[in-house]
């Protein structure tokens, strides 16, 4: 008996079995279609997560900050004393608490993203830029013009920044003398309609910072209620009037504990004979050549999360990073404790572990987006493996159901069997021949499955799309969302076709050895 003659023979006997077999198909329809969809999905769902991360430089970024902690083993132990009758679990957690509290009282030893610190982090393989967040409240003064304000600093290639330009052109390198104004700035000025914004450009705006000045206004307006609000002629007369409040202490009628309290606070702590002191400066200012208007986001670009970052989106001025760095460490707090926070761009994601690991070396906090999308993909996965163990326990039960069918089916050809016996074939052939009947049961459930999954993937892509969508808040790319390359149609097909033929051995094996004889005299 020939090959050709066995598959022949395999389809006849499926073919007059219309009923029975067509059941047999559905379950392994469903369950290639499953495995199918539960695999295409998987690969195109999470490079869809990727590529609409990577559509924004936000993946590529790390956000570093300050560090505060401090080593528990620099606390004193006394200070982590915890008493009382408590079980090991509340010990442990008020433990955690104490050491918080401790580092937060003692937090000046932080460490901080300070002018050497920002130069390693430039250094670093695959870094492109650093940009340091400026969080200081500056003055703007324009002629006669001034208001207060605060700043930021931006890359000169920021799409966004480009898109949101009214008027003159965004920064051309990262430390030049340039500033871009927020419209909101220039409306306060009286630069309303378009040819007076456009009169903004190429003049000069002066940036002051005003070393304690502003510090002292706040705390004395909180004291008052929040109230009260101090011109450039006030500050100046403050400060003047706090800096004789030393040589007045001992003539006013205070207490010695309030006379004590106010020395310490008002009288500078002497310099050591081998120390040198430098004057600070009062007024750390800078001019700068306004090159551009820009304008606010808009409802739905903040809804969007569409923004320059999640500080400068709303800032009243830029500056080019370098530029702003530069003034920035001029204050004496930033150039002493850093910055509080920076933005470290790399050059691709496969890289942000290895640069965020040298910055926590450095003694620093960070964080990027990549682990939020490494959650995102590992969900995913579970998903999928969840889904794809129902489709293989469907595929299963189908084989239960075929190897059911494949037994009723020798019993009721016990004497075909028994003739082509007689007539000279094998067991080995007898045998073949129910497994050939059941690999093209899987083959042509798995065919069926591969077509209908080609028809509905638009619908069940659509909706897919859809959901990630809401979910994400973002758009994706619905022809590449669920893949099916040819390796995956040749798994499910591989695949369907094993377990229908694995359901099939034990049945033809019994049909092998159904004796000739006995065979014949069957009804």
């Amino acid at each position: 008996m020939k090959f050709p003659d066995m598959v022949s023979m395999s389809l006849l006997a499926i073919r007059r079995q219309k009923t029975r077999m067509v059941l047999s198909l559905v379950g392994v329809v469903i369950g290639s279609l499953m495995l199918l969809f539960a695999l295409a999905s998987r690969s195109g769902v999470q490079e869809a997560v990727m590529r609409v991360f990577s559509m924004s430089k936000q993946l590529r970024q790390i956000h570093v900050s300050q560090n505060w902690s401090t080593d528990e083993k620099a606390i004193p132990e006394e200070n982590l004393k915890v008493e009382g009758d408590l079980d090991e679990a509340r010990r442990a957690r008020i433990r955690r608490m104490l050491i918080r509290h401790w580092q937060f009282e003692h937090r000046s030893e932080s460490v901080g993203l300070t002018r050497e610190r920002i130069n390693k982090i430039e250094a670093f393989a695959h870094v492109e830029t650093v940009h340091p967040r400026m969080s200081s409240y500056v003055s703007m003064i324009q002629g006669e013009r001034e208001m207060k304000g605060m700043g930021d600093s931006v890359a000169v290639n920021e799409k966004v920044l480009q898109d949101r330009m009214l008027v003159g052109k965004v920064f051309e390198s990262d430390n030049e003398p340039a500033i871009l104004l927020n419209e909101f700035v220039a409306w306060k000025w009286g630069y309303i309609s378009e040819p007076q914004l456009r009169e903004l450009i190429g003049t000069k705006v002066r940036i002051e910072y005003r070393q304690g000045a502003e510090g002292v206004a706040y705390s004395l307006s909180q004291r008052s209620g929040g109230e009260v609000e101090f011109d450039k002629e006030e500050l100046t007369a403050l400060n003047s009037a706090l800096d004789r409040i030393p040589t007045l202490i001992d003539q006013l009628e205070f207490s010695e504990e309030e006379r004590a309290a106010l020395k310490k606070a008002f009288q500078p702590t002497p310099a050591e004979p081998s120390q040198s002191v430098e004057p600070q400066e009062q007024i750390i200012a800078e001019e700068f050549t306004v090159v551009g208007i820009y304008r606010c986001p808009t409802e739905s670009e903040v809804n969007d999360e569409v923004g320059l970052d999640s500080a400068n989106g709303m800032a009243d001025f830029l500056l080019p990073i370098k530029t702003a760095t530069q003034f920035a460490l001029r204050i004496p707090h930033i150039e002493k404790e850093g910055f509080y926070q920076a933005t470290v761009q790399v050059d691709h994601e496969s890289n942000l572990k290895a640069v965020s690991k040298q910055i926590r070396d450095l003694g620093l906090r960070e964080y990027s987006l990549i682990s939020l999308v490494e959650f995102i993909q590992e969900q995913v996965r579970q998903v999928t493996l969840i889904v794809s163990l129902v489709a293989i326990f469907a595929l299963v039960i189908s084989a239960v159901g075929i190897a059911n069918t494949m037994v009723m089916s020798v019993v009721e050809r016990t004497r075909e069997i028994g003739i082509m016996k007689a007539l000279g074939a094998r067991e080995g052939q007898i045998q073949l021949l129910f497994l050939i009947e059941g690999a093209l049961i899987g083959l042509i459930g798995g065919l069926c499955a591969v077509v209908i999954g080609l028809v509905i993937k638009i619908p069940i892509e659509m909706m897919t799309v859809s959901i990630m969508e809401n979910q994400f808040n973002k758009t994706f790319a619905q022809e590449n969302m669920i893949q099916f390359p040819l390796w995956l149609l040749a798994v499910v097909l591989g695949f369907s076709t094993f377990v229908t033929t694995l359901a099939t051995i034990l049945p033809a094996r019994r049909a092998a050895r159904i004796d000739p004889i006995t065979a014949l005299r069957h009804d």
